[in-house]
């Protein structure tokens, strides 16, 4: 994965929240972290999918590794975009790091204090797994990809609204309620959201 953009105009570091009237499956009533966005191409992880009957407890048995952490065993693995989605994705907390590994998502001052991580090695699935890794993290199958100009395109079609990253929603409890807290982050009441929009 590339490092984190310098470009001032880079979406790198905020949230991407679908409109009510995307019409795709994969993004509906989605909250996206943009980890890389340059002129070339646009990467994220979608938060609040998360996949039917996978947790980490079942997910680190298919891995065969053992996992000692219980208070974890039945956190949710979220869906977290239609690319590769056989590869996995930790979104952390920088409390925890594996150097020249872990890439550290500072696009921006708000990044910077939040600290914010992203791992993807099975590493970090053993320490979470023995307790050993950060305090916060969200575990995602694939991720969101876009080409280049094409995520500028679609928010041009009214296809996302763009938000400050907040740990709080990032790592919601609820994932059912993010789309919502994203939207309410924003100042909007959901309720007040026009249907139409661009297609993704």
């Amino acid at each position: 994965m590339p490092p984190p953009s310098s470009d001032p105009n880079s979406l790198q570091g905020n949230l991407l929240i679908a409109m009510p009237g995307l019409d795709d499956p994969n993004f509906d009533h989605s909250v996206i972290y943009i980890c890389q966005h340059d002129e070339g191409s646009a990467m994220g992880l979608v938060l609040n999918h998360p996949i039917e009957g996978l947790n980490f407890g079942r997910m680190m048995d298919e891995l065969g590794i053992e996992s000692v952490d219980t208070d974890r065993t039945r956190q949710k693995i979220f869906n977290g975009g239609p690319v590769q989605n056989d590869r996995g994705f930790v979104l952390h907390s920088l409390d925890y790091r594996l150097d020249d590994i872990t890439l550290s998502l500072t696009g921006g001052d708000i990044n910077e204090a939040m600290g914010l991580g992203l791992t993807a090695t099975r590493d970090i699935l053993v320490d979470l797994s023995n307790g050993k890794g950060p305090r916060d993290a969200l575990i995602a199958l694939g991720y969101a990809g876009w080409t280049a100009g094409q995520l500028e395109a679609e928010i041009r079609q009214n296809t996302w609204l763009i938000a400050p990253a907040d740990k709080a929603i990032i790592f919601a409890r609820d994932p059912a309620r993010m789309w919502e807290m994203a939207i309410s982050s924003l100042g909007i009441s959901p309720e007040h959201l026009s249907g139409q929009s661009g297609s993704a």
